[in-house]
Formats: structure tokens, C-alpha cells, sequence
């Protein structure tokens, strides 16, 4: 966060003065946004955690810019608030081209938590890639166990899926230890997994890139009571390959083919959304 406000200062805006404010705890939360609001800062920026606090009192201060950077979005927002949030769709379209390239049964499985759109923006980047796929879907709830995890993570495999498709946050390292003891691979859309050669295709989320687009973004005078969304566009999103040195090695030499050849589908895929259809 600080890496980016200090880029947006840098590059675009030299004499615009950027402090971040670190909460380390909820219960301080509320204390320091009241801090903040009270000083002379123009625009109040939050990140995490304490965007929803910052969200309600942006209606008591109508005279302060307030926006907040998230992964969610709201239905309501006051006039004074804008909201910035990452756009996972596209990036989750792709995953889905990605896995239909790669797997061997032409069956994926898909695990999220209930009501996720990007469940369905994923089916359709599979579906484009291969219409004669099939994708089997298990949704569930933030307090589901981890041996329940393991346990549909088992089902999927049984089912002829080889590759799974995460939509779990962090719940999604107990599938990894899983799939690497049933010998599968996971596609992950909703985080960063640098380094585990179980993770065939994971999705970069560059906060620094974030924070730096937003004051741009509100500096040019982004307008109060929008959603605004940032993504691959943006370069604030995008997919990651983590196969090489080790973890290449660790691949059988089938796989190794495959991701050479769905590397290059994806650039082409990617690349329209981002221009649009190329002639």
C-alpha cells in the first residue's frame, strides 16, 4: 500500500502529500479513521479491514472524500464514497480457458463459496475453449471443515475432474495439500501462489499497482457513490505461471506440453479483453 501511494506521488502527482495510516487492530480502527477524518486531509483512502467502518462514516462527514479499495462491492453507497474493487471476472474466464487446455479428462471441478459470480464467468471461459467440457460444481460455506474440504476435493477426483478450480481465499491451502497427495493440480482465482508446482495457474493481485491507480483515479475527481471497477485493464490483475527451476521439474513431461500450448491460447484470449477481437 505505502509502495503505491508513494508511485502515484511520483509519477503523477509530485506535490500531493500521501501519509498511510497502519491499523494494526480492529479496536484501534474506528479511532484512527476519526483521527484522520478530524485532520486536514482531503480524501481518506482505506484498504482491508477498514473500509467498512470508513464506508459508515462517510455519511456522518458529508463534506470529506472517503473511497475504499476492496474485493467486494456495494448496492448503496453515499455521495461522497467511491468504491474500487478488483474485477475478477475476466481473470476467472480465463481460468477457465486455462483449465480446459490442461486437463486430460476434459472435467474440471469447481470450489466456492456460495453465490460467487465468478463461478459462472469461469464455466463460460471452459465452455469457449472446449464446448464438450464438463464442470462439476460444490459450493460451500466459510465454516466449512477442513476434512469436509478434503473430502469433495476426493469427490471431484473420483468423478474423472484432475484439476480444481479454488475460489476459497486462504481455505485454499488445504486443497493444495490435498491435490498434491492425490497427484492433481488446482487452479487458483483468487490468490497468489508463487512457489507450489500444484498450482498450475494462480491470479496476481498487484495492490501496489491498486492503490497508485485509485489516487489517480481520485485525484482526476472520480465521482462520489460509484462502484468503479479495476482489473486486467488496469494491470492491477492478472494470471501467474510459477513453472520453472523446481517446480518445472516436478511436472510430468505431458503437462510441461500442455502449459506451452495454453500459455499461448491465453495470451491471445487475454489480449482480447483487453483490446478487443483482433481483426
Amino acid at each position: 500500500v505505502l509502495d503505491g501511494a508513494n508511485n502515484a506521488v511520483k509519477e503523477f502527482y509530485p506535490y500531493l502529500q500521501v501519509d498511510v495510516l497502519r491499523i494494526t487492530n480492529n479496536s484501534e480502527a474506528e479511532a484512527l479513521v476519526l483521527s484522520s477524518i478530524n485532520s486536514n486531509y482531503d480524501a481518506i483512502l482505506s484498504y482491508g479491514e477498514s473500509s467498512a467502518i470508513v464506508k459508515n462514516l462517510s455519511y456522518e462527514y458529508p463534506e470529506k472524500r472517503f473511497a475504499s479499495l476492496s474485493d467486494a462491492t456495494s448496492t448503496s453507497l453515499p455521495r461522497n464514497y467511491s468504491e474500487f474493487y478488483f474485477d475478477f471476472n475476466p481473470t476467472s474466464f480465463l481460468c477457465g480457458v486455462g483449465a480446459y487446455s490442461l486437463t486430460d479428462t476434459r472435467k474440471v471441478g469447481v470450489i466456492a463459496f456460495s453465490d460467487d459470480e465468478r463461478v459462472n464467468t469461469f464455466i463460460e471461459g471452459f465452455k469457449e475453449a472446449g464446448p464438450n467440457g464438463n464442470v462439476e460444481v460444490y459450493f460451500i460455506e466459510e465454516n466449512t471443515d477442513d476434512d469436509t474440504l478434503r473430502l469433495i476435493l476426493d469427490i471431484l477426483y473420483i468423478n474423472g475432474s484432475d484439476i480444481v478450480f479454488s475460489l476459497i481465499g486462504n481455505r485454499t491451502d488445504t486443497l493444495i495439500n490435498k491435490a498434491r497427495e492425490l497427484g492433481g493440480y488446482v487452479i487458483v482465482g483468487d490468490n497468489y501462489y508463487p512457489t507450489d508446482s500444484t498450482v498450475i495457474l494462480s491470479v496476481n493481485k498487484d495492490i501496489r499497482k491498486a492503490v497508485s491507480r485509485v489516487i489517480e483515479k481520485m485525484k482526476e475527481g472520480a465521482n462520489g457513490g460509484e462502484s468503479i471497477a479495476l482489473g486486467i485493464k488496469d494491470s492491477v490483475l492478472d494470471l501467474s505461471w510459477f513453472l520453472n527451476g523446481e517446480s518445472l521439474k516436478n511436472l510430468d513431461d505431458n503437462m510441461k506440453t500442455k502449459i506451452v500450448d495454453a500459455k499461448s491460447l491465453l495470451r491471445r484470449y487475454r489480449y482480447e479483453l483487453v483490446n478487443g477481437p483482433q481483426n
